[in-house]
């Protein structure tokens, strides 16, 4: 019987060959709470200590945390979870010098100038709502929002304060999406784009599964209809579409399913998540392309090959890049997304977890329409080029 221990060195060996060792060090401690390394805060503090963050689980600490200081030299001021453990652990980690009792006092702090939202999904919406009145700038991880009317309470405020607000969806951000963008500027036609997903498994009692979480599809499959949308949005997004789904069982209706979208102009999008068993280190991707007289192939963004006619180009990404790193450093960089195109992929989004939850297979969907739901004016990018 191989033990626990040796898995974790093991794991440990392989992210470290995936991603590095300065952030599997993070990993690490995101996953051990406790006995955390109390220098980690220490070894990168050099700027300004003025961030706020709301959700001390793994990702706040190992993704949001790393990114802050390594690459920005930010201090986390103060953070907030309503697991109390779990925020004073990440302030051990990385020397957050106050746990706020509440997410109120968090945000009204006036040391406070940016609040980063990693919390569960079904919180999210809510906790920007409040930041964007306090003034504060608003970096929400992924889904912005899991019910249309929190989408529209955001996509309203967000109009009416002056705040500036960042969503956490990364794989428009990765180096390898970046690099097939000008491959594919010149694109005439429909776009062909499939994606495998080996997920992880979840347990039954998992927080994704509680009704009010949004179901798998606002948790992870969110993530590739918001790169399909982004994509499409190079060259025109389509408003019609025609949604297909396809579940292997109906009492767990939003894992091991396939998700088929053909548009009115004839581009087809394929994702398929599938968590019958889990990859050692975690989620793995397979990214397949086909558009105009580009093809490409990203496989687990670690590599690429991208064919155009004569032409092949391969590329290799170590580190692999997700995207984590540009996503999260929105608030500090030029390179940002437009915050409308994540608006449109989230109605997507809601209306393929409505799908599931209710068991419906086939429906139509309409980007303007879906828009007139949101109660703003008719948005000029939704028309089809």
């Amino acid at each position: 019987m191989i033990s626990d221990n040796f898995l974790g060195l093991l794991k440990a060996v392989r992210f470290a060959g995936i991603y590095g060792w300065r952030r599997t060090i993070f990993k690490v401690a995101g996953r051990v709470r406790a006995g955390h390394p109390w220098w980690l805060g220490r070894l990168w503090r050099t700027g300004a200590q003025d961030i706020g963050l709301i959700g001390c689980g793994q990702f706040g600490l190992s993704s949001i945390g790393y990114t802050l200081l390594t690459r920005r030299g930010r201090c986390i001021a103060s953070c907030f979870d309503t697991d109390r453990q779990a925020a004073r652990s990440l302030a051990h980690a990385l020397a957050v010098p106050k746990v706020a009792e509440t997410s109120i006092e968090l945000i009204s702090d006036p040391g406070v100038s940016i609040v980063y939202i990693a919390s569960n999904h079904g919180s999210h919406t809510d906790y920007a709502l409040s930041a964007m009145a306090a003034g504060k700038v608003v970096y929400v991880e992924k889904p912005i929002s899991v019910t249309l009317q929190q989408l529209i309470s955001l996509a309203a405020n967000r109009r009416q304060d002056s705040t500036q607000v960042f969503a956490g969806y990364n794989r428009p951000f990765s180096r390898a999406i970046r690099d097939l963008r000008a491959w594919c500027l010149d694109a005439i036609g429909p776009l062909t784009l499939s994606c495998f997903v080996s997920g992880h498994q979840l347990q039954p009692d998992h927080w994704y599964r509680d009704p009010k979480e949004g179901t798998r599809v606002c948790g992870n499959i969110g993530h590739w209809l918001d790169l399909a949308v982004h994509l499409l949005g190079w060259n025109g997004l389509p408003d019609g579409w025609r949604i297909l789904v396809a579940w292997s069982d109906p009492k767990v209706r939003d894992e091991d399913l396939s998700i088929t979208l053909t548009s009115e102009r004839g581009d087809l999008v394929n994702i398929v998540l599938t968590a019958r068993t889990e990859p050692f280190e975690g989620i793995n991707e397979t990214i397949n392309l086909q558009w105009g007289d580009t093809i490409a192939k990203i496989d687990d963004f670690r590599r690429m090959t991208v064919w155009k006619k004569e032409r092949l180009r391969n590329y290799a990404y170590r580190p692999k890049d997700v995207g984590h790193i540009a996503a999260i450093m929105q608030p500090f960089s030029d390179n940002v997304r437009d915050f409308t195109e994540v608006e449109k992929s989230t109605l997507l989004m809601l209306e393929i977890a409505d799908m599931v939850i209710n068991g419906d297979r086939d429906r139509a969907f309409s980007f303007s329409n879906a828009w007139l739901q949101l109660g703003l004016p008719r948005d000029a990018e939704l028309h089809r080029r």
